[in-house]
């Protein structure tokens, strides 16, 4: 049996509860494997239909899965046998299951992380207004959802076009909240879609020049990198650092410079950080720049002061370990 047909052995009544889930975003998605339509099958477990097959190894091809009236829902299964004759069978109806297949086929996709566990009830969270999702006009948003599962969701919330398929995952502006909750998103070319608002994710989004502080979360981090840049070991020592952004590319990543080097970050990894620490930041504009060090960084800026006792020079000498120096100066001016 696959993972597609298990689901049908439970009761024979649904019943639907809301529960918040995780954004679906870099989580493994994996195929979905079992009976579905176009699967060559034999007589199973619980067959009990006697020759209609045409005997037993007879192989039948599915032509369709479908619920059994409104007792079940996708519990049974339409088979035409080599012999040409087509009928139903259990496929989880009242726990029966009379095939098996020859070889699986494959029936769309499902996340791991979002199945719900055999035997256990799921906790329920309360529900805001909007699903629990909170959005205000001039937020940043993209969808980060399949074609298949998006179109489902905007049924009685706006609607669905093919042409939404072109805006997954590009950055938009929140131009309203309809009266029903649904999010009115504006695009760079003055296109709005309504989106459902459980198909929007919220996006940081920072200009070039802006100071941002990175997570110092390692496995967060590590985890929001994919497919953004993806992560490197070397990448460790500016976790929980501050950076400037360099430059915002078309899906929103950015690129950022932490003195020396630059390096490619999802946004979500970053948090705005006041202007006000831009005097303690020491950041290459120019990452290809000679002066690509610390040292001659510091160097640059206090060039312009040639006295060698100078209180400014403390930074210099500081940076070069001459501690005798260093010791000299801070004698010298106590007061600064």
């Amino acid at each position: 049996m696959g993972i597609g047909s298990s689901f049908a052995t439970r009761s024979d009544q649904i019943f639907t509860i809301r529960v918040n889930l995780t954004p679906r975003q870099n989580l493994p998605r994996i195929i979905l494997k079992g009976i579905f339509q176009g699967v060559k099958v034999v007589r199973g477990p619980d067959w009990d239909w006697g020759n209609q097959d045409g005997g037993e190894g007879k192989v039948g091809k599915v032509v369709d899965i479908r619920g059994w009236d409104t007792e079940s829902g996708r519990s049974v299964a339409s088979v035409t046998w080599s012999n040409g004759t087509t009928n139903v069978y259990r496929m989880g109806h009242k726990g029966k299951v009379d095939l098996k297949y020859v070889s699986d086929g494959q029936g769309g996709f499902y996340y791991k992380d979002h199945l719900p566990k055999l035997g256990e009830h799921a906790e329920l969270q309360r529900q805001e207004s909007t699903d629990g999702h909170s959005f205000q006009q001039g937020d940043k948003v993209k969808c980060l959802l399949e074609v298949d599962i998006l179109r489902q969701m905007q049924e009685g919330h706006g609607g669905w076009n093919p042409k939404m398929a072109e805006y997954i995952c590009r950055i938009g502006t929140v131009h309203r909240i309809t009266d029903r909750g649904d999010v009115r998103v504006q695009y760079s070319n003055n296109i709005r879609w309504t989106f459902h608002p459980g198909a929007l994710t919220k996006v940081n989004t920072f200009g070039v020049g802006e100071l941002v502080r990175v997570l110092d979360e390692l496995e967060t981090v590590k985890r929001l990198q994919a497919g953004h840049g993806e992560w490197t070991d070397s990448m460790s020592p500016v976790l929980g650092q501050v950076g400037k952004v360099l430059k915002v590319y078309a899906d929103g990543d950015l690129r950022v410079a932490f003195g020396g080097q630059t390096w490619t970050f999802n946004p979500a990894c970053l948090s705005a950080q006041p202007a006000e620490v831009d005097a303690n930041l020491m950041t290459a504009e120019n990452p290809n720049e000679s002066g690509s060090t610390v040292i001659s960084v510091l160097e640059k800026l206090l060039s312009q002061s040639t006295e060698q006792d100078n209180p400014s020079r403390l930074v210099i000498e500081a940076a070069h370990g001459s501690a005798n120096k260093v010791r000299e100066l801070v004698q010298k001016y106590p007061d600064k």
